[in-house]
């Protein structure tokens, strides 16, 4: 197998356990390091999950339909528009989805993609048929930003899902990016793509599927033109999903057929999450508007979660001023645990 730059070193900590009469206990830290993306991880062995499902009826009270910009009440006259030369009638519309800039911009071209006028729908009601026209329309604003903006040659889909993950509103809804420079990580995965073909003759990508595919330790699936894995160094407590669109390195290289295909994967991950007591993620879909670069289109879904009644947060020193993520989720046991929600 090519060497893709996955590094792993054990390590083991030790304390008198005052939960055992005091006896010595010792802990395994795996500390994993992955060169594609330049992430750090230390994988404990405990476990990462709620005991119960958090009550939903919290946050419904606490951001209900009468103040929610999205909804059809206030929509409206809460959202922006774009200028006409973007959009004539201001906004981009596919079925019941809508997208729309961002009133808090991320970049030059940031915009909102709502579903549908559905105030709140939970993890394992996103099915395929609910998202097809929020990731569709995306589609449609991508395609028009390659007519009015030549110059963009990057672009993600991006989903912050419950407060927990740092949403700001139950309303579900995606946020895109587009712009002619990559984020930091985009950056990292172009750099990385290119060392690999430099120092090993290949394709990255192509040379990741089938070293896993070998291993046969982190592949949770591979549904024909997605390959979804379980990452060998997780950037949340609770563990990483990966999906790669394989041979596609555009965005506008992708079919009809392949968005439903991924659109059908990550209902089944969701599921996996709502049925393991999650009920927050963050999900990104990385792609170029050209194939230029050779980085296959790809994603990642990251749970999330708070750890205590107190409503500690799944972050820490250790990820914002260390750089490196603390993981309670061992990724190999956790590629066990989905592969049978592929396997209906």
């Amino acid at each position: 197998m090519k060497n893709i730059g996955f590094r792993k070193e054990i390590t083991t900590g030790s304390f008198l356990n005052p939960f055992d009469g005091f006896k010595k206990k010792e802990v395994v830290i795996e500390e994993r390091h992955d060169e594609t993306t330049g992430v750090a991880s230390r994988v404990l062995p405990f476990r990462a999950r709620p005991s119960q499902k958090a009550d939903l009826n919290f946050y419904l009270e606490k951001s209900p339909e009468s103040l929610c910009p999205f909804c059809p009440e206030s929509f409206d006259k809460s959202t922006p528009k774009f200028t006409p030369d973007i959009a004539p009638d201001g906004k981009f519309k596919r079925g019941g989805a809508c997208l729309f800039p961002n009133a808090f911009p991320y970049d030059k071209s940031s915009t909102v993609a709502i579903f549908s006028p559905r105030h709140f729908v939970p993890l394992d009601g996103l099915t395929p048929e609910y998202m097809r026209a929020g990731f569709g329309v995306c589609r449609d604003y991508f395609s028009r930003m390659t007519e009015v903006r030549p110059e963009y040659r990057y672009c993600s889909i991006n989903w912050n899902y419950m407060p927990q993950s740092g949403g700001g509103l139950i309303h579900p809804h995606l946020q895109t990016i587009a712009g002619a420079g990559p984020t930091s990580f985009m950056q990292k995965l172009i750099t990385s793509t290119g060392n690999h073909a430099r120092a090993n003759g290949g394709d990255l990508w192509r040379d990741l599927v089938a070293y896993e595919k070998e291993a046969g330790e982190r592949l949770i699936a591979d549904t024909g033109t997605v390959c979804w894995l379980a990452a060998f160094s997780p950037r949340g407590m609770a563990g990483e999903i990966d999906f790669i669109v394989k041979e596609k390195a555009s965005f506008f290289d992708l079919t009809d057929a392949d968005f439903e295909e991924l659109l059908a994967g990550l209902s089944k991950i969701f599921n996996y999450l709502s049925e393991n007591n999650f009920i927050s993620f963050n999900l990104a879909l990385y792609v170029a508007m050209s194939d230029e670069d050779n980085v296959w289109v790809q994603g990642k879904i990251v749970p999330r979660l708070e750890l205590n009644a107190l409503g500690t947060s799944d972050l820490n020193y250790f990820e914002k001023l260390h750089n490196e993520i603390i993981c309670l989720a061992v990724p190999e046991q956790q590629c066990r645990e989905l592969q049978p929600y592929f396997n209906n």
